[in-house]
């Protein structure tokens, strides 16, 4: 009894076979629903994207369609007129690539034959800056061998007309004329070369004009010397110049001022000479001479500027008083009282000035 019933327990082998067949078939059956449903999607993806596709050319068929109309209205336009129009805008845009081809090659041309002319003028440029640079040292070495020349020959001048009778011989008509435009010439180079910055007293170009002014100061020393720097052209012309070379003289060319203002003190007392020197910017100069501070180097640039200063006022008219009246300070005029070497001039000038002060503030 407990076999049967063992035995009907125990399951066949038929019927596992049996269920596991059912179990593939089902599992089967599973598998073909989930790939049914993936197709399904898959199908559906595709049709969705072949819609998508579809709106968009129909979309651009659509601006293709308004943009055909704008151009052409609702005229239509069969298959050869479209084929013409074709041609014609392939003729057309062959007939611009040329054109811009042909322009391209005009602007390399004219580009080369730029670069060409650009290289020729920069070499002529070249050759010229070479041919200026040779000529400025050749000028460099005539002005520096005439400059010595012209020193050694005004340096003799100089020592012969300390007499008379040689100021005498030059004095003469062709002489003097020829002498005072070598004078009026040399004068204008030298303050147009040097009026920013003076050369120092050691160049020649220095040297040969402190020569020259020694020979113009010997002149000045005598009555017809005076005479023709003060009333001749010629010779008022080379007093203009040295006011002007005084302008520029820092008080640092100590002897070129002294030299300068000797002539200017001489030609200012005789013949009314000192109406040449009715220059505010001489009195300026004078000014700022007076009050430098006293040391070994300026002591003569300031006596002289007090000597020629005090010339300026013995005679001095209602034009010159205004001038002083407005470039001089009194008070740094009494400061120079203190001193032995300038305290007679300085209480000249003062008194001077508050003569001419009387006279003309009460006309």
């Amino acid at each position: 009894m407990e076999k049967s019933t063992n035995k009907s327990c125990r399951r066949s082998l038929f019927d596992r076979f049996s269920e596991e067949i059912d179990n593939e078939e089902s599992t089967i059956a599973f598998s073909n629903n989930r790939e049914t449903t993936n197709m399904n999607d898959e199908n559906t993806s595709i049709d969705e994207n072949i819609d998508l596709i579809k709106r968009e050319c129909e979309a651009k068929l659509k601006a293709f369609d308004d943009a055909f109309e704008t151009i052409y209205g609702n005229n239509e336009v069969n298959f050869i007129q479209v084929l013409q129009m074709a041609e014609e805008v392939q003729v057309n845009c062959i007939r611009l690539i040329n054109l811009v081809k042909t322009q391209i090659n005009s602007i390399e041309k004219l580009r080369s034959k730029i670069n060409l002319l650009e290289n020729k003028h920069l070499n002529t440029i070249n050759k010229l800056q070479l041919e200026v640079t040779k000529l400025n040292l050749q000028l460099k070495q005539q002005s520096s061998f005439i400059c010595t020349i012209g020193s050694t020959f005004c340096y003799s001048l100089s020592r012969a007309t300390q007499t008379s009778s040689a100021i005498d011989m030059i004095l003469q008509e062709d002489c003097i004329t020829n002498m005072a435009q070598l004078i009026t010439n040399m004068l204008s180079c030298f303050i147009r070369q040097y009026n920013n910055k003076m050369p120092s007293t050691k160049t020649n170009q220095m040297k040969f004009v402190l020569h020259m002014l020694r020979v113009v100061v010997n002149l000045s020393t005598t009555e017809s010397g005076c005479h023709f720097l003060s009333q001749v052209n010629d010779g008022i012309n080379i007093i203009n110049l040295i006011v002007s070379l005084v302008l520029h003289t820092p008080p640092s060319h100590g002897v070129l001022k002294k030299i300068a203002y000797t002539t200017l003190y001489n030609v200012s007392n005789r013949f009314n000479g000192h109406l040449l020197m009715e220059n505010n910017k001489l009195i300026q100069t004078l000014n700022n001479d007076i009050k430098l501070v006293p040391n070994g180097g300026n002591n003569y640039v300031i006596l002289f500027s007090i000597n020629l200063l005090h010339s300026l006022t013995e005679k001095m008219n209602k034009s010159m008083y205004t001038i002083l009246k407005n470039e001089i300070n009194l008070q740094e005029i009494l400061k120079l009282t203190r001193y032995t070497e300038t305290e007679s001039k300085a209480r000249k000038i003062y008194n001077n000035i508050k003569i001419a002060s009387e006279k003309y503030n009460n006309e």
